[in-house]
């Protein structure tokens, strides 16, 4: 089965739960990357979580969620809502000589989130990032910036230094919540789902299944299911735009001096050449 995402609601209007299965995803993303181990595991629960506050606070937005500590560097996940292809999520991390990103969580590391909203404005919330877990920074985020109450848990299996499963769900208290399915739910989130790996990987993930047992005994409707998937939306006129910022008397000159830029994209490693007749577009007036 592939990488997908699921929305749905109790109908006694008690929850709402997102589950999500990012195995293939994270995997490509840890490769380009180059990152394993610890390192691949914190990188994609990032990934992860960021597919999740997308669908829970913004699906038809863009999410960025940035995770840094000031001495080791930062890891940054990118998370596009669904084009109709697919909701493209991608990811970058820089660290800082040979630091290990898998302690990025701790004593001075921060988790920022960034929400793109209608019109182009954008919305910024920095929470600390002091607990040992990733699925605790980012439930620290929906409490504090969100202030909605939510149980948030993701995870990424290694084997050997492979990513072979990844996933993870967020269920949210509903203004509608009545005593007896809250007690029955912190039950089975304290007792059935607190640890991931064992579910994701004896059912391969499936994020319908995990949804299935979230709300196991609770009448729900699926409000939504889609594909979710690794990619980058780098494209030429995206480094054409770039280069358009040297400003125009330095663009000027590596045209006459018949110059090629050459640039990587950070996030999937694609190399462009720009030769300098294309370059001559930047100086046309529109």
């Amino acid at each position: 089965m592939g990488d997908r995402v699921i929305r749905a609601i109790t109908i006694d209007g008690s929850f709402r739960v997102i589950t999500v299965r990012t195995t293939a995803l994270v995997r490509a993303a840890t490769a380009t990357q180059e990152v394993t181990g610890q390192d691949a595991r914190a990188f994609g629960e990032l990934l992860t979580g960021a597919i999740l506050v997308r669908e829970t606070m913004s699906p038809a937005h863009r999410v960025q969620t940035i995770l840094s500590r000031s001495e080791r560097g930062q890891m940054l996940a990118d998370a596009h809502p669904d084009d109709g292809t697919g909701a493209l999520t991608r990811g970058l991390v820089n660290r800082i000589g040979n630091a290990a990103m898998g302690e990025l969580l701790g004593e001075g590391a921060v988790l920022k989130v960034i929400r793109s909203l209608p019109g182009g404005k954008l919305h910024q919330s920095i929470v600390e990032a002091n607990g040992a877990q990733m699925s605790q920074a980012l439930m620290v985020y929906m409490q504090e910036s969100e202030q909605v109450l939510s149980t948030l848990l993701v995870a990424t299996v290694l084997d050997g230094g492979r990513v072979v499963a990844a996933g993870g769900y967020i269920v949210q208290v509903l203004p509608e919540i009545q005593e007896a399915p809250l007690a029955v739910m912190t039950e089975r989130l304290a007792h059935d789902f607190a640890s991931l790996d064992r579910f994701l990987l004896e059912h391969d993930a499936d994020p319908r299944i995990l949804k299935d047992e979230l709300l196991y005994g609770m009448p729900h409707e699926d409000l939504y299911e889609g594909p979710v998937r690794s990619g980058c939306d780098c494209s030429e006129a995206r480094v054409l735009s770039a280069i358009a910022t040297l400003g125009r008397d330095e663009v000027a000159q590596i045209i006459a001096q018949g110059e090629v830029v050459s640039l990587t994209c950070e996030y999937c490693r694609k190399p462009w050449v720009i030769t300098a007749e294309r370059l001559k577009n930047l100086l046309t007036p529109s």
